[in-house]
């Protein structure tokens, strides 16, 4: 597994960030009850990972271009969303990823 980055930034309830106009906010955990759902805001504190590239997840030709995944792991009892490749990727081509993968996969008292 080859990693790119640690995908960074703040912490925060959907609810709060529905007026939000930035494209850098990946889904860290959609809940049943919507007040829960939270995203990673990378605008003010994120880092070089908000910069790759989003696909349309409800594409097939989309996500056939997915050359990066997001893997969760605690870390001292902290979450990390760390970037990495999902194949060989060709110098100059261009990182994709969904933003919106995996979910429903976590509880939400490891993020906030």
């Amino acid at each position: 597994m080859t990693l790119i980055a640690e995908y960074t930034g703040e912490v925060d309830y959907i609810k709060n960030r529905e007026q939000d106009e930035s494209d850098s906010m990946m889904t860290l955990l959609l809940a049943t009850n919507p007040d829960e759902s939270l995203v990673i805001c990378a605008d003010r504190r994120g880092n070089i990972a908000r910069f790759i590239s989003g696909i349309n997840n409800h594409k097939p030709e989309s996500r056939k271009r997915k050359n990066v995944k997001c893997v969760r792991y605690d870390v001292n009892g902290v979450c990390r969303n760390l970037l990495v490749v999902t194949r060989h990727i060709a110098k100059g081509e261009r990182l994709y990823m969904d933003y919106n993968g995996h979910e429903n996969e976590y509880p939400t008292h490891n993020f906030v």
